[in-house]
């Protein structure tokens, strides 16, 4: 990201997010990004020119706010502290002293969305002074102010997930509470997302006026590059005179957003592709030159989602439909999770291998909802956007590749427990079917490792193949039901008193021991790893 002048940044986070308590003594003071202050011995080497974020740090504790300055001014920082203003005249003249620069933040604003502010301001910057991708003019922010003092409103710049991407922060402009809570939240409040989403403003080639009641009046101007819109200017007015014979001055304004938006897009795009590569590396158990610095974004949430049972069944399934067609929609479905997990304040990566889709949401991520409440989110849409039903599970937070790893293995097992058990399309918890994945493994080595095999279920099994009995089903029905005649009979449609002969045959014939309760352990496991199986496997 490319450094800020802080006066200029202070200047674009205004409206009651951020203030200037002290300039350190004037300077050419730049700032190139935002930092935690929880550990200063993490700091190392990339903090100079940044802005430490004191989280956790009261103002009034003296030492704790000298050890903050100074770890600033050691690592030539400046610093951010919870504080209203005007601050207790003791702090300021603490802070005074040391030549930091210090700003304010509302007690009221929550650290991660001051992190993501300063960030997205940033990252905006540097989009548009990227050689051959910028324009003139400066950034979003200074184009948000030109526009508001030409026109005497106040603007905001929305893209198409009603994300808050820049606003102007003149003084004296009009504000309203939705405008306020906009600029707070980061994006349309949800009791005006109607208004921002009325179809009149989206096709409309000219300016729209809108007036919500009990807001500003507003205009409206959608920011297009040829066909593909990119978002919208919004400008609320003190009145509705004020409104008038704006539209060329914001149409034109629309254009010089859309150079600037496209520049940002390309940024963000790139970082996306990083984010998406170094999971799929990781979840493949390498490694690859280009990904990111220390690879995927940990801790974090790997949520994995497949084809839900019932959906093969339609005509649009795996089984008639193309593989085109098959991949089609998994890569939409990936295109999906990425765009809902960055509209709700997440930074997602995602990977599509095999038929699975993986996304991996940070804990870190500043998103209003939890990852639960995402994933039903997402499951939903999918369901309504491309008429296709999924089955998803998510992972616990995972703080380690390894841990990622194994959390991509439990996601599995789980998703193809579901498919076996035809569970409906949703979103389950793999915490939730530990109990279920630990059988599956158990019964799995059994399987494969002969010696963890009595051998009497193969007995059973070529017995039965042999004199059409049908000794394993009736055994294993009568274990999986605890001993319950009545409950295993009912399964198997036959009476009680055929149950029970041929459990009497079953031991008269192999040395069943039904009483002992480690063989009944090991049958139940032998028997369950036989069922399904076309041939048992090798005595070997």
């Amino acid at each position: 990201m490319t450094a800020m002048p802080l006066d200029q940044l202070v200047e674009a986070l205004r409206g009651g997010v951020i203030s200037l308590l002290s300039d350190g003594g004037g300077g050419d003071w730049h700032v190139g990004g935002a930092e935690l202050l929880d550990c200063p011995e993490a700091l190392g080497t990339n903090a100079p020119g940044h802005l430490l974020l004191a989280v956790g740090l009261d103002i009034a504790d003296r030492d704790a706010l000298s050890l903050a300055l100074r770890t600033a001014a050691d690592h030539s920082c400046a610093l951010a502290v919870k504080c209203s203003t005007p601050p207790p005249p003791e702090v300021s003249a603490q802070v005074a002293r040391t030549g930091v620069p210090v700003l304010a933040v509302d007690p009221q604003v929550p650290w991660t969305r001051v992190q993501r502010l300063i960030t997205t301001i940033l990252t905006a910057r540097a989009a548009v002074a990227e050689p051959g991708g910028g324009t003139t003019g400066g950034d979003l922010f200074s184009l948000a102010n030109a526009v508001a003092g030409i026109v005497g409103g106040a603007v905001a710049i929305m893209d198409t997930q009603q994300v808050v991407v820049a606003y102007s922060s003149l003084p004296d402009q009009p504000i309203d509470e939705t405008r306020r809570r906009g600029i707070l939240g980061r994006r349309v409040p949800e009791d005006a997302l109607a208004d921002h989403l009325n179809r009149e403003v989206w096709v409309s080639d000219t300016v729209v006026r809108q007036h919500r009641p009990g807001d500003l009046p507003r205009t409206a101007v959608v920011i297009r590059a040829g066909e593909d819109v990119l978002g919208s200017l919004w400008v609320a007015f003190p009145d509705e005179a004020a409104a008038a014979d704006c539209g060329p001055t914001l149409q034109e304004a629309a254009r010089v957003a859309a150079l600037h938006m496209l520049a940002l897009r390309r940024q963000v795009d790139a970082e996306q592709e990083s984010r998406d590569r170094a999971l799929r590396h990781a979840l493949e158990g390498r490694s690859a030159q280009g990904d990111p610095p220390g690879g995927v974004r940990l801790p974090a949430v790997l949520v994995g989602l497949a084809e839900a049972a019932g959906a093969r069944g339609s005509e649009e399934s795996w089984e008639a439909g193309t593989a085109a067609r098959r991949r089609a929609a998994l890569l939409r479905t990936l295109d999906l999770a990425v765009l809902d997990g960055r509209s709700l304040g997440y930074e997602p990566a995602a990977a599509l291998l095999d038929d699975r889709v993986y996304v991996l949401l940070p804990a870190a991520g500043s998103g209003s909802v939890s990852t639960g409440v995402l994933l039903d989110h997402l499951v939903d849409r999918v369901r309504h956007s491309l008429h296709r039903s999924f089955t998803a599970v998510d992972s616990p937070t995972v703080g380690t590749t390894s841990a990622l790893i194994a959390a991509r293995r439990d996601i599995d097992a789980a998703l193809d427990h579901l498919r076996e058990q035809c569970a409906g399309p949703g979103a389950y918890h793999a915490e939730d079917l530990r109990p279920e994945l630990v059988l599956r493994r158990l019964v799995g080595a059994v399987r494969e490792d002969a010696e963890l095999r009595t051998g009497i279920a193969e007995r059973l099994r070529a017995h039965d193949a042999e004199h059409a009995t049908d000794h394993c089903a009736t055994l294993l029905a009568y274990l999986r039901h605890f001993g319950d005649v009545a409950a295993a009979s009912a399964e198997l449609h036959i009476h009680q008193n055929t149950l029970r002969l041929r459990l009497r045959r079953a031991e008269q014939l192999f040395g069943v021991s039904l009483a002992d309760p480690t063989r009944r352990l090991l049958l139940t496991l032998e028997l369950t790893a036989l069922a399904g199986l076309s041939e048992p496997p090798t005595p070997g």
